[in-house]
């Protein structure tokens, strides 16, 4: 594609100017090839006019940056604009086609439930006979290629080449996670939105990033407000979790962007409204009223959180028109996504159930959930990650031991962080008199044998904060760990199994 053409009406200063044939886009410097536009960003941690010169030497004929550059090949051109993150979004959207133009997009936003939420969306589409892209937490998924998740939702350019992909590989629709990061920094900029989903809003996330709660609530509402508002698409839609009690400012924002809203939880005005559910270990059994007609499901999904996803997914499948009965199926196949409620079963005499939960408010959904299960004791394992926020430690560590009966305390993903100091910031919300309930295991792997060897016949052992991850990333270090993996080897040792 033209230069000319990938870069008009950009507010920019231009030397050098060529109308080069541009044959890809990146920020990466290490991605860049013969005849590429390298986009210099400025990240928390690394700014991009470092690698300026790698990615001329690897091929680039333009470049983007915020600040003019003091060298400059004759043959490289150079596009100072004010902002670079708004520049990739534009470019990346022009050069490959404006693709979401053309596809059916799907965003979910919220502290927690995306990635499940997502999951049951994609089913239920596919089910209906839509082939489904998937972006999100654990994967990105197009056709039948799956790629490990590096950000819930990708750089812009990334974004937009998925987009691209995902119609090579004729999909109609794709689900994607939205996450606050991805709002802020204008990755979704260009994303021409059909329907917005809002799952929950919990204070004491991301406030490291945002640092206040109004800051990160008005990021989130950005995706009605601003995103889903200037998509070129008709007859969108918004789904919203009434129960919520921040739900009346979705609402507000979906209005403005003249969505048609579905609703969806206990309250009574809601579409979709919650009626009546049983948690068990099987899994979850729910009962909703869908206009005036009742209808029951039961699937291996587990716990009060995945109640309202699957809710949230039922709004979803109402708003575009899928039979009930494909919606119904598909619930009750889906038995676990990665990570989220997931039991490790090798035959011992307890539950083991491995969770993402790594904020306050999903480690007392958590808890709250493993409770209707009725174990004798729940002996939970868990820590925070590090260079994240930290308000939410010792909300934390106070749910944690009012409601389990004994708690291992740990390491997350410490970062740059020394462990001992972050537990220190958990134990700072545990009461005094409740101080015999915990134990401190720093090593994450010791913590869940620990907990594994103290537990008995219908207790409940529940490691939280990690999840589907396969990673711990220390301050210098990247290392494989997997909670459920663990999990098993430290079964498998206490009862003497190959």
């Amino acid at each position: 594609m033209k230069l000319k053409d990938l870069i008009k009406d950009i507010d920019k200063k231009v030397s050098n100017f060529k109308n080069i044939d541009i044959k890809g886009v990146t920020f990466d410097s290490r991605r860049v090839r013969d005849n590429f536009i390298f986009v210099a960003l400025k990240g928390q941690k690394e700014d991009g006019h470092k690698f300026i010169p790698e990615a001329i030497e690897r091929g680039a004929k333009a470049i983007v940056v915020e600040e003019k550059t003091s060298f400059l090949h004759s043959d490289v051109v150079e596009i100072v604009v004010e902002d670079t993150k708004e520049a990739l979004a534009i470019i990346s959207s022009r050069f490959y086609g404006d693709p979401s133009s053309k596809l059916k997009i799907a965003g979910i936003t919220g502290t927690n439930g995306k990635t499940t939420t997502s999951f049951i969306i994609k089913n239920i589409l596919e089910k209906n006979g839509k082939k489904t892209g998937l972006i999100g937490t654990i994967l990105y998924q197009i056709g039948e290629r799956q790629i490990t998740s590096s950000n819930t939702t990708p750089e812009s350019a990334d974004l937009q080449g998925f987009f691209s992909d995902m119609l090579k590989e004729n999909c109609e629709w794709c689900v994607m996670e939205v996450s606050s990061h991805g709002i802020d920094q204008r990755r979704i900029l260009g994303v021409n939105f059909d329907c917005a989903i809002m799952t929950n809003v919990s204070p004491y996330e991301h406030l490291d990033y945002h640092k206040t709660f109004k800051n990160y609530l008005q990021t989130k509402l950005k995706l009605f407000s601003e995103y889903l508002s200037k998509s070129k698409k008709n007859n969108k839609k918004a789904i919203i979790n009434l129960d919520d009690k921040f739900s009346s400012y979705f609402v507000k924002a979906a209005k403005k962007a003249g969505a048609d809203i579905f609703t969806y939880g206990k309250n009574r005005k809601s579409d979709i409204k919650l009626i009546d559910y049983r948690i068990t270990r099987e899994g979850n059994r729910i009962v909703f009223l869908r206009g005036k007609e009742e209808i029951e499901v039961l699937t291996g999904l587990k716990g009060i959180g995945n109640i309202y996803n699957c809710l949230a997914s039922v709004a979803f499948a109402t708003a575009y028109d899928i039979d009930i009965k494909i919606v119904r199926q598909v619930i009750e196949e889906i038995s676990s996504v990665p990570g989220r409620f997931e039991f490790v079963n090798e035959t011992q005499p307890f539950d083991i159930i491995v969770d993402y939960a790594h904020t306050h408010n999903a480690l007392k959904n958590l808890l709250f959930s493993v409770r209707f299960l009725k174990p004798r004791r729940i002996i939970l394992v868990f820590g925070c990650g590090g260079d994240r926020d930290k308000s939410k430690r010792p909300l934390m560590g106070k749910i944690g031991v009012k409601m389990a009966d004994i708690v291992i305390l740990t390491s997350d993903n410490p970062r740059s962080e020394e462990p001992r100091e972050i537990i220190k910031d958990i134990e700072s919300g545990i009461p005094f008199h409740l101080r015999k309930k915990y134990a401190v295991v720093v090593d994450r792997r010791k913590a869940i044998e620990e907990a594994i060897s103290l537990a008995g016949e219908n207790d409940c052992v529940v490691i939280a904060g990690k999840g589907h991850e396969t990673f711990q990333i220390f301050k210098d270090i990247t290392i494989p760990f997997n909670d459920k993996e663990v999990a098993r080897d430290a079964v498998r040792e206490l009862y003497g199994k190959t």
